[in-house]
């Protein structure tokens, strides 16, 4: 494989910044929820950064194919040190974290990654042979996983904290010496900018030999955009993929920030410690993903394997419609973790194969609107009281979803089974 000590470099540096930014976007939830009390202001302000990213994910993709994927890098991450840096700093100030603050940081995590990850995904790209393309997306997604599992373990001790004597740890009753006392959430911050600094200080010295050559464009932002767009006018079912197999991961993203703290305080009356055990459950199940999940659907298409990941979360959302058994939840989020990190390998590395590292940001921008437009709109119908209140309607609502994403993707699968690489279809 070329380019191997760019590729661990990065990947580093992506572990560092990501275990901090998943504490910090499992406390910001955890405390509208359960400090603030505020669930359906949470529910607003999501929709609202939500609602800007529409906007901001259309312009960051002509920033990715436009200038040096690692100066995109470095550039987030010290937005990302800044930022965190100085609302730790008004924590400490104030004695807590102004909740104008706390939105503020959500919004710039928020932001941050989803310029990050298409930066990630074209860069791996650019500098990965055609051949490797399934392997290093894998790898990609191991480590990103086992870095939510560990921020997930952190979170659950730092933001609960553990007294001194026998504790519950999954069942397993453990005697503890020492007391560890609840962070709060400028404590988070300070350490979220003190990784997004180390992250900039690793990705700093990189360097790498692209295995493609990207040509530079003219135009402004909205010429650039355009391109993107254009390109799947002759690429309709492309299109048509690259949306479908998005609906399991839009599911993830709102049951992560909106459904799951208030199901795990409201519905299973359980603490913060159950929410964060069930992301390190839910990354679990996305590393076996990444380990086994290329090898499983290896003779089949990577089509089919996304029909049968979102035929398989929507049979977990539906069990939830019953089920309020904390082990449930568990193995539900490891399944959940599973099926969403193999959808995603397998419609990367579907569509590495299928648009050209040319127009990838772009391409990927124009995904990224309908992913946008479906959260926005479930999570206006989910901030709504009887929703809040009647969890087993929102988990239908989201079962029925991934149900549709299967139907789609089996409607057009033999269109897209017989698919080439930039085919004009």
């Amino acid at each position: 494989m070329k380019n191997k000590p760019a590729i661990a470099s990065l990947f580093i540096a992506n572990t560092v910044s990501g275990m901090a930014q998943g504490m910090s976007m499992i406390a910001i939830p955890w405390y509208f929820t359960t400090l603030a009390h505020q669930e359906s202001l949470f529910g607003r302000i999501y929709a609202i950064v939500t609602l800007g990213a529409l906007f901001w994910g259309l312009y960051s993709g002509t920033l990715v194919d436009k200038f040096d994927r690692k100066k995109i890098f470095l550039a987030e991450n010290f937005m990302g040190t800044l930022v965190l840096f100085s609302v730790s700093a008004a924590g400490f100030w104030y004695g807590q974290v102004p909740i104008a603050l706390v939105a503020l940081v959500f919004a710039t995590t928020f932001y941050t990654y989803n310029i990050h990850y298409p930066a990630l995904y074209a860069f791996l790209q650019e500098i990965t042979d055609r051949e490797d393309y399934g392997r290093v997306v894998s790898y990609i997604e191991i480590q990103g996983q086992i870095t939510s599992a560990i921020a997930g373990a952190m979170a659950a001790i730092l933001l609960q904290g553990i007294p001194a004597g026998d504790i519950n740890l999954l069942g397993w009753q453990i005697n503890l010496p020492f007391s560890i006392p609840a962070w709060q959430l400028h404590h988070v911050f300070l350490l979220d900018g003190a990784t997004y600094l180390l992250s900039f200080l690793l990705i700093l010295p990189i360097k790498y030999t692209p295995t493609i050559h990207r040509h530079a464009e003219d135009g402004n932002a909205f010429q650039r955009l355009r391109v993107g767009f254009n390109y799947f006018q002759k690429r309709w079912v492309l299109f048509v993929f690259g949306n479908a197999a998005l609906f399991v991961f839009v599911t993830t993203l709102v049951i992560n920030m909106q459904v799951f703290p208030n199901f795990v305080k409201n519905d299973l009356h359980a603490n913060a410690n159950v929410y964060a055990w069930a992301e390190v459950a839910f990354a679990t199940g996305a590393i076996f993903a990444g380990v086994w999940v290329m090898r499983l659907f290896k003779h089949q298409s990577q089509v089919l394997g996304n029909i049968v990941l979102a035929s398989i979360s929507a049979t977990c959302f539906a069990v939830l419609i019953v089920s309020r058994s904390i082990w449930v939840f568990y193995v539900l989020n490891l399944l959940l973790g599973w099926a969403n990190a193999g959808s995603r390998i397998m419609r990367t590395t579907y569509l590495f194969q299928h648009i050209p590292n040319q127009v990838s940001g772009r391409a990927n921008s124009v995904f990224y609107v309908i992913n946008v437009l479906c959260r926005l709109a479930l999570i206006y119908l989910f901030s709504f009281p009887f929703f809040i209140q009647q969890v087993s309607y929102t988990f239908a609502v989201l079962s029925a979803w991934c149900l549709l994403a299967a139907a789609i993707l089996m409607w057009y699968y033999k269109r897209l089974v017989k698919l080439k690489g930039d085919e004009t279809s």
